[in-house]
């Protein structure tokens, strides 16, 4: 029989009720004029340390038309003013490797705003990285973060050294992410608080399992609760640079199966999800890519007559009424991309990917 586990929830992307988000579904209207959200998420730039087997971005290269650090504290501002308290920083790349990171935490906790900041948190275990792209050491950058009241959700795809340097495909990233681990625990982020029967931490790991390291999963989740955090684990997107490492991926028709067996040791079903299956990127604030776009979710642009607009040119307000209408955002519904590859898949006469969970099953996995 399975040990009964401690539960953590993740300050920040955790911090929300059950009365809270009944009650947010209850006011919404998608034709509205006074749209309401619960945050945001931010991109940023698109530079990173690691080249990972499964990255849904495949290549990256800074991009010319990246928003200044001004213009992302602007958009804070204004998702402040909608009802946002918390500000997921996430996107194409390492969130750790842009200049514009420390400014953008500084600025949520002057508004009083919770970041979360999802990382490979190799940054905060090397030094010479560290100064180069934040003119300070690794540890200064992890007390940063603690006394601006940032939350990390750090990825760990393997507790094995050789493991995981061959799947972040850049040697030596071990020794600096074990590092940074021990910092972030040193420095105070697991300093738990117990609430309504669950532990609120301030640091998280997620991890990508594929062929190889399913059998780590236990491993995974002891790894993380031991040091007082909380643990997620998911199955890869099937897109970017996963599509050139299909041998280590679970082929589609095994998913479910899969899935069966890592709900016995996450704590969420997807990194960002607040209650399922709706997300804090898509159902309770918009996602906006590094240019600037309203996006449909970090993996996903929106195109054609779907594109909703620039946040140079509208403001968040009139985007997200623009996004309501354009879209469904119903309680019961996923994001539109997982919502896409299941009619996809379905139309194929295969099985959904992605099932609706029945509502007091949700409630027991997300919400405290």
């Amino acid at each position: 029989m399975q040990e009964t586990q401690p539960r953590y929830v993740l300050r920040g992307l955790d911090s929300y009720s059950r009365e809270e988000l009944a009650n947010y579904w209850k006011s919404f209207d998608p034709l509205g004029e006074d749209p309401k959200i619960l945050g945001i998420g931010l991109s940023c730039s698109h530079v990173c340390n690691l080249r990972c087997v499964y990255c849904y971005a495949g290549p990256l290269s800074p991009k010319a038309d990246e928003l200044t650090v001004h213009e992302q504290k602007e958009i804070i501002s204004q998702a402040r003013a909608l009802g946002a308290r918390m500000v997921i920083v996430c996107g194409d790349a390492e969130p750790l490797m842009d200049r514009s990171l420390l400014p953008m935490v500084k600025h949520c906790h002057d508004l009083d705003i919770t970041s979360v900041v999802v990382t490979n948190a190799i940054p905060m275990g090397d030094d010479r990285l560290a100064l180069t792209v934040h003119g300070m050491d690794a540890k200064s950058v992890v007390n940063y973060l603690r006394d601006h009241g940032a939350s990390v959700i750090a990825k760990m795809d393997s507790v094995h050294e050789e493991t995981y340097n061959a799947i972040v495909n850049v040697h030596g990233s071990w020794a600096k992410f074990r590092l940074a681990v021990d910092r972030l625990v040193d420095a105070g982020f697991t300093a738990f608080e117990e609430r309504y029967g669950v532990r609120v931490t301030r640091l998280a790991f997620s991890g990508v399992v594929m062929k190889q390291t399913l059998i780590e999963v236990p491993m995974m989740r002891d790894f993380a609760h031991v040091r007082g955090a909380q643990f997620i684990c998911k199955l890869p997107s099937l897109v970017g640079t996963a599509l050139d490492n299909l041998d280590c991926m679970f082929p589609v028709e095994r998913y479910e199966e899969i899935r069966a067996i890592l709900a016995q040791y996450t704590e969420k079903r997807e990194t960002l999800m607040v209650d399922t299956p709706r997300c804090m990127a898509w159902h309770y604030g918009p996602v906006i890519g590094i240019n600037g776009d309203i996006r449909e979710c970090y993996t996903s642009d929106c195109k054609g007559d779907q594109f909703i607009g620039n946040i140079r040119q509208t403001s968040l307000k009139e985007l997200i009424v623009k996004r309501n209408r354009i879209y469904d955002i119903s309680t019961d519904n996923f994001c539109p991309v997982k919502t896409r590859i299941n009619q996809e898949l379905v139309a194929q006469g295969k099985d959904r990917l992605w099932q609706v969970l029945p509502e007091n099953r949700c409630a027991k996995m997300m919400s405290y």
